[in-house]
């Protein structure tokens, strides 16, 4: 018999790797074996039937009433939610999560709805005190009900882990843009609360190698210095040069030309700026090294690029 992995298994079926994990674990998927920590599954084994979605299925329907003005077709947009590829998560007025859909449940490797629906309460679970300042006192006013937004705020990823006991196989770091808005009953009165997600930057594997590619990304208008770079993460500089190149196939300095080569490709976009003032605001000189980097990693000169946006 054929087996496949986790995550093969997680791919064919367009769930998470937790999800498929959780899964195995509790003896759900017919003819699932486990080696060591590592689970195989059987290329032909079905996909479970997902009875988590039971547990909310009234939640959905209180839900879905302050938007009748679609035409009253409930379960059409209680489907909506559930299938939104962004992750898509709903509060009550005391704070209290009463609907999430797959996504959230894959940003935040949680494998189940049961560990948050009812359970979660983002105004008082530690969990929030995790976030920047800023996500506090911004979340408070959406349930004031206020519209806000936020751009890049680091998810508290790791302590969420934690705080669900599902553990956790490698290291993630992710950036979301947030929009949280206020739905209103027919009193004009709170009743939901709904958050979503759009990943604005995602990171995983070895959590060194992450931080450093989150440190050169945020220093990218600098002079690249390998000594700053890898005391950001506490190693020496030969040994954070040695697993910088093992982990991302690249030395730090070609990431770094990357990241600077991609925000140049990002302003020469804006036709406003002659080429020249697009390589300034980068910090780059038109005439120094950086044309000649610019072609070998795009393939085009900087010119030649832009003509290509028409």
């Amino acid at each position: 018999m054929d087996y496949m992995t986790v995550r093969e298994a997680a791919e064919k079926w367009g769930v998470s790797v937790r999800r498929v994990q959780y899964l195995c674990m509790h003896n759900m998927i017919t003819g699932a074996v486990q080696f060591g920590r590592v689970w195989t599954i059987p290329n032909d084994a079905a996909k479970p039937r997902d009875g988590r979605y039971k547990v909310t299925e009234e939640s959905q329907k209180d839900i879905v009433r302050p938007f009748q003005s679609w035409g009253g077709n409930e379960e059409m947009l209680s489907r909506i939610i559930e299938f939104f590829p962004y992750p898509i998560q709903v509060y009550s007025p005391n704070g209290t999560m009463v609907l999430t859909n797959e996504a959230s449940l894959r940003l935040m490797h949680i494998p189940s709805k049961d560990h948050l629906i009812g359970k979660f309460n983002v105004l008082k679970d530690p969990v929030i005190d995790k976030w920047e300042e800023r996500a506090r006192e911004q979340i408070l006013k959406s349930f004031q009900g206020e519209t806000v937004q936020f751009q890049d705020l680091e998810m508290p990823i790791q302590e969420i882990i934690n705080r669900f006991e599902v553990g956790e196989l490698c290291f993630d770091m992710s950036f979301q843009n947030i929009t949280c808005f206020p739905i209103f009953d027919d009193h004009n009165q709170l009743a939901y609360v709904v958050h979503v997600f759009v990943t604005s930057k995602l990171y995983n594997g070895k959590e060194e190698m992450v931080k450093a590619k989150v440190y050169i990304e945020s220093h990218w208008l600098e002079e690249f210095d390998l000594d700053m770079a890898a005391r950001s993460v506490n190693l020496s500089r030969y040994h954070f040069s040695r697993l910088f190149k093992r982990y991302t196939s690249m030395t730090p300095f070609s990431y770094y030309q990357d990241v600077k080569i991609n925000k140049l490709k990002e302003k020469l976009c804006d036709q406003n700026l002659s080429i020249g003032e697009a390589f300034s605001t980068c910090g780059l000189n038109y005439n120094g090294n950086y044309a000649r980097v610019f072609k070998e990693k795009v393939g085009m000169t900087p010119s030649q690029y832009r003509k290509t946006l028409g």
